[in-house]
């Protein structure tokens, strides 16, 4: 069972825990934390829920988690939360999130906090993996946050990555596997929308149907329908072997699943390129 009473130092995403975990004894607690707070150091815990507290004579809200020799606390509004508008606290509860050390107490030994910052720990992944994250072919770390039919929003270095569900896996039938809070590392891909940073988790895996056959400029294959991504079909020759077909002469789109015959015109890093050919069954 995993020990969500530890803590993870790094900057690779929201809730990273590609560290070595620090369990706190209080001896730890006492030099630590307040080092952490001089440093502006960013740390990686588990919010248990939320309980509310009187601060001078007013009431408020935060998380709460517990590092074994004192407890982690989070004020709920969003300018240390990091909460969106609309979004529900409770999304946080049961997760791994990361916050700069703020503040601390540690006059009491039964009750010493660390008080955290989500919202400028945010801001230190993303200043920090800017570079990362925008450059094709780097290498990042990904953490699943919410689940799409066609896709995973993730976080990679603090920002929005999406993934399409077939880049999770070469293996078909893996590629609805994916778990909310799932770690991995992921490969950052071109993306026609400079503002959407796209990755894929199985170009850093081997793939078990690599195959040396190379397709030339005029050759006609049938293919599969596997989705759609930026108004261009995305087509399958074989198992890992993908096309993008520009839909442009089709009367009508094909259905997922539906084979369609294509031309291919060329390759380039994103792989082959086509257009559809009308057969005289298919006219």
């Amino acid at each position: 069972m995993e020990n969500v009473r530890v803590v993870y130092v790094n900057t690779f995403a929201d809730g990273s825990r590609s560290s070595e975990p620090l369990a706190l004894t209080e001896t730890d607690f006492r030099m630590a934390v307040p080092n952490w707070k001089r440093a502006k150091t960013v740390v990686q815990v588990y919010l248990l829920g939320m309980e509310k507290v009187e601060v001078d004579g007013v009431q408020r809200t935060f998380f709460i988690g517990d590092v074994g020799a004192g407890k982690v606390m989070m004020p709920i509004e969003p300018k240390y939360s990091g909460l969106e508008a609309g979004q529900d606290p409770f999304d946080l509860i049961g997760r791994w999130v990361c916050g700069m050390v703020q503040d601390f107490d540690i006059k009491d030994a039964g009750n010493m906090t660390m008080l955290i910052n989500r919202t400028q720990g945010l801001a230190i992944l993303r200043r920090l993996n800017a570079e990362r994250v925008r450059q094709v072919g780097n290498k990042a770390t990904g953490i699943i946050r919410a689940i799409r039919k066609g896709s995973y929003l993730l976080d990679v270095g603090g920002y929005l990555g999406v993934m399409p569900k077939s880049w999770y896996d070469w293996i078909e039938e893996n590629r609805q596997n994916g778990q909310i809070g799932e770690e991995f590392s992921v490969r950052i891909m071109r993306s026609r929308n400079q503002d959407r940073i796209l990755v894929s988790r199985c170009h850093l895996m081997e793939n078990p149907y690599q195959t040396n056959l190379k397709l030339g400029r005029g050759t006609v294959v049938r293919v599969k329908t596997k989705y759609f991504r930026e108004r261009v079909i995305m087509a399958e020759v074989h198992p890992g072997c993908m096309i993008r077909v520009n839909p442009l002469g089709l009367r009508t789109p094909p259905k997922l699943g539906e084979g369609i015959t294509v031309q291919i015109l060329g390759e380039d890093q994103q792989g082959y390129y086509g257009i559809p050919v009308l057969l005289k069954e298919e006219a």
